[in-house]
């Protein structure tokens, strides 16, 4: 009996070992790159396993691609991060030369980001900044290419941008009416042709101190959305892929929305290809569609996810040797969006 049952548990660990390897041979893993540090390594391994156990599942339509997608990039010259910095006049020969390159690369749309309050009437230089956004969708609809707008709140970090303003304790009414008068401002001087009135519910909180859950997301959103001369534009909102599905089936529900927002970062735990797949379904069962926005490869492992902070790991970008990587990033998200139709795309 007991030269059975060890029988049957060594036929057990061989098929176990023999599962093992058939798993490890059908997703291979890349030797990381000589020069990737040793700091980074772990994340560059972890990521390149990633990308090969997603790429294969995502399954693009058969026949001719409708080409409907328009794909872009954020515009540096002209982030909202910048501040004060984007009224001197040295930043109209930075975007000019940028915006003439991002043409003749086919480029088909160009994504700005501002940050609340820089378009109200409580905001010293209002007045300075919407004649830049005026001046500057002007460059950009000169050349034919499509404006993207998302609005959102400056970061708290100084690391991540300079923007001379602090939400912290800021009431619920004041932001909502913010927004508001925000996104009356974009439509009437910049006229978008698509318009994220916000995204990323967990940055919002971190920005102002406010909670949102699914509902108080949508409940904003909402009040931002309702009754907008919109004159012309498709007006959006939408969250990271990191984020609870609640919020996007909160945000389906919403009638005044036409589209839903992805923003793309991490890979792991499904929230690349399974988070966006799901997302672009809960946005067609409402009858809405999908776009990409804000998207770049976060650059950490799993046993970083959620420790470090988020302008320690944005630093990273400037290493060269995670190009390999990046470029698999734009090929796993140029297939999503091919996938899913997306409105749009756009890199950050």
């Amino acid at each position: 009996m007991l030269k059975r049952v060890l029988a049957a548990v060594m036929i057990l660990v061989m098929v176990a070992a023999a599962g093992c390897r058939r798993i490890h041979e059908a997703v291979p893993v890349h030797s990381v790159p000589a020069e990737v540090p040793e700091p980074f390594q772990m994340a560059y391994r972890e990521l390149d396993a990633e990308f090969l156990r997603q790429l294969p599942m995502i399954s693009l339509p058969s026949g001719p691609k409708a080409d409907r997608t328009a794909f872009g990039v954020e515009l540096p010259a002209a982030g909202g991060q910048r501040a004060e910095a984007l009224l001197n006049e040295g930043v109209w020969e930075t975007g000019a030369i940028t915006l003439d390159r991002l043409k003749s690369l086919g480029v088909r749309c160009v994504a700005l980001s501002l940050h609340y309050p820089v378009l109200t009437r409580d905001h010293p230089r209002t007045s300075e900044y919407r004649s830049f956004y005026r001046r500057l969708a002007d460059e950009i609809r000169r050349r034919g290419l499509a404006i993207v707008v998302a609005m959102g709140s400056p970061p708290r970090d100084p690391g991540l941008g300079r923007t001379g303003a602090e939400l912290r304790g800021i009431s619920r009414e004041r932001f909502n009416a913010g927004l508001r008068e925000m996104a009356e401002a974009i439509l009437s001087d910049i006229r978008p042709d698509y318009l994220t009135l916000l995204s990323e519910p967990d940055t919002q909180t971190r920005n102002t101190g406010l909670a949102f859950s699914p509902s108080e997301f949508a409940a904003t959103v909402k009040h931002v959305a309702r009754g907008l001369d919109r004159a012309g534009a498709r007006v959006g909102a939408g969250a990271g892929t990191w984020a609870a599905q609640d919020y996007f089936k909160a945000l389906a529900a919403l009638p005044e929305l036409d589209y839903l927002y992805l923003h793309i970062g991490p890979i792991q735990y499904g929230f690349a290809a399974e988070r966006v797949l799901k997302a672009a379904e809960a946005a067609r069962s409402s009858g809405k569609r999908v776009a990409i926005g804000a998207a770049w490869l976060y650059k950490v492992w799993g046993r970083e996810t959620g420790r470090i902070a988020p302008v320690e790991a944005a630093s990273r970008d400037v290493f060269s040797f995670w190009q390999p990587l990046d470029r698999r990033f734009i090929e796993l998200v140029v297939d999503l969006a091919e996938r899913i139709d997306a409105e749009f795309c756009s890199f950050s």
